[in-house]
């Protein structure tokens, strides 16, 4: 992008030398090589240490939030967000701090959609779901590439292959999407203990899984019958007064945590 800029300013398309974007440039390739260390060991001098809590999915809990951005006078945007969140075992009503998944949908049916899809995964299995496309690699970027080039020379419309390219790189998009993928085979398979991530991901026998309780049993199907009906799940309130079931209530016990690095074992 450096010299891009200058070549725009060599080519007089520039009144003034771009010296702000040059600077904006370098400035982010050296926080994104500077900033992990120092972060970690700021982590470290105060004992905040990385950690690995498991949670039984049965505490797990969904919540969709709407987040409206308030102006002078007026809403001026909003925005919608799913997270899955541990309930803290110690304080009922709160979660437990710095657990979670967070993740920004379109709306309530986009969070609708993701809940589905990660509890068909957890309560049926993988076979219940379709595989999400690997949108982090270099091989999926360079199929990216590949299908908008085809497609801009198909229509040959020059300008608009111009505009992609220039904003892949003003994004840096292939080398994020490098990174992204080095960390993924190479940094992260090193920052749990050994072999503990896939003994731990080993399913269960099917004898050991949990038994859903008489009233969750029931309050399912009063769902299922309501969808039959055409009830939207959007529209039927507190599904457990409606329908007059009321599950047990989840055991609060504390969450086993594991290190998220293998050397913090022996700290």
């Amino acid at each position: 992008m450096v010299i891009i800029e200058i070549g725009e300013w060599l080519r007089g398309a520039r009144e003034v030398f771009p010296l702000g974007l040059t600077l904006l440039h370098l400035g982010a390739m050296v926080f994104l090589f500077v900033y992990p260390p120092i972060y970690d060991v700021i982590c470290r001098l105060f004992k905040r240490e990385r950690r690995t809590v498991l949670v039984p999915w049965e505490d797990v809990v969904a919540v969709c939030g709407f987040n409206p951005s308030l102006g002078p006078g007026a809403i001026t945007g909003f925005g919608w967000n799913f997270a899955l969140l541990p309930p803290d075992p110690e304080r009922p009503g709160y979660t437990l701090p710095g657990a979670g998944i967070m993740v920004g949908v379109g709306g309530l049916p986009g969070a609708l959609a993701q809940w589905e899809y990660i509890r068909r995964f957890m309560e049926e299995g993988a076979e219940a779901i379709t595989p999400s496309a690997k949108e982090w690699g270099i091989e999926w970027y360079d199929a990216y590439v590949a299908r908008e080039k085809a497609a801009c020379e198909r229509t040959n419309d020059k300008a608009r292959w111009r505009r992609f390219r220039r904003k892949r790189l003003w994004e840096h998009a292939r080398f994020a999407h490098w990174y992204t993928e080095y960390r993924m085979k190479h940094v992260l398979p090193k920052a749990v203990p050994k072999d503990w991530l896939e003994e731990w991901s080993k399913p269960l026998p099917k004898a050991q899984w949990a038994k859903p309780s008489a009233a969750v049993t029931e309050l399912s199907e009063q769902l299922r019958a309501a969808y039959q009906r055409g009830e939207k799940f959007t529209e039927m309130g507190d599904i457990e007064k409606r329908f007059g079931v009321t599950p047990p209530a989840a055991s609060h016990k504390a969450y086993p945590s594991f290190p998220f690095r293998a050397k913090a074992q022996s700290a």
